[in-house]
């Protein structure tokens, strides 16, 4: 369960999110669209922490998060209960594959380096990745940097996995195969925050959606509300603006 209350936060005098709320059940997918600059970001990085709102309460699960008065043990909690998939991979270069993701296994979850070793190998596997477990970064596509990513994410056993954006820096058919892998995530009930540009994507994937403008959550509801049937006419001009034809 993910419960978000009054988030609000500025950048110099501009306000970024504008007393944003929303909530969700478990084992279901929200996903965030709208224009750019509109804080779909912002607001999935204050899910843990990533960005700090200046007032407002984040709840995941039994984990509450008073943005306004906390401490660095609640900070940390917060972040444990959630793994972001970030839009550029945010890889080290200067690691192997199976040393990116299991950096934060033995120094975040203080596990030995041959469980996480092992729980690497296993998520490599999944996802057809595990021929290229010695590799640098350098050495993948963008399409198999983002599968790392993911695998990265997953391998921290979070109670969320938030994405922002994970097929905007990728070419056409690496897009349909992170697609795929993310829409067999939420197939096996991994509660899940999205960030997209993918319209149909987010279609076929979310149980409900959020359309931010102006940091403000100006429609929310289900795919079909939402793109089918959007009440709100600024919906509809960013419907039309972006050319989209939603379809089964």
């Amino acid at each position: 369960m993910i419960s978000v209350e009054n988030i609000i936060h500025y950048y110099s005098d501009k306000r970024i999110l504008d007393n944003v709320s929303f909530t969700q059940d478990t084992g279901t997918v929200t996903a965030i669209i709208g224009p750019s600059g509109s804080g779909k970001t912002t607001l999935l990085r204050t899910l843990n922490a990533l960005t700090m709102p200046k007032s407002g309460i984040i709840q995941i699960n039994d984990q509450r998060f008073d943005t306004a008065q906390h401490t660095k043990k609640d900070i940390l909690r917060l972040r444990q209960s959630s793994a972001m998939v970030f839009q550029n991979y945010n890889l080290f270069k200067n690691k192997t594959i199976i040393d990116n993701i299991t950096e934060g296994l033995v120094y975040g979850q203080k596990k030995s380096k041959k469980e996480a070793r092992d729980i690497a190998r296993d998520y490599l596997q999944r996802v057809g990745m595990l021929e290229h477990q010695d590799k640098y970064p350098a050495q993948l596509s963008g399409g198999q940097s983002q599968r790392v990513g993911i695998v990265r994410a997953l391998a921290l056993n979070p109670e969320v996995l938030l994405l922002d954006e994970p097929t905007s820096a990728l070419d056409p058919e690496s897009i349909q195969s992170i697609l795929n892998l993310i829409k067999s995530i939420a197939q096996e009930g991994m509660t899940m925050v999205l960030v997209t540009h993918e319209i149909q994507f987010a279609k076929a994937i979310a149980d409900q959606i959020l359309f931010m403008d102006e940091g403000q959550i100006l429609h929310r509801g289900t795919p079909s509300e939402v793109l089918d049937h959007p009440d709100s006419e600024r919906v509809n001009r960013f419907l039309n603006k972006v050319g989209t034809e939603v379809k089964e």
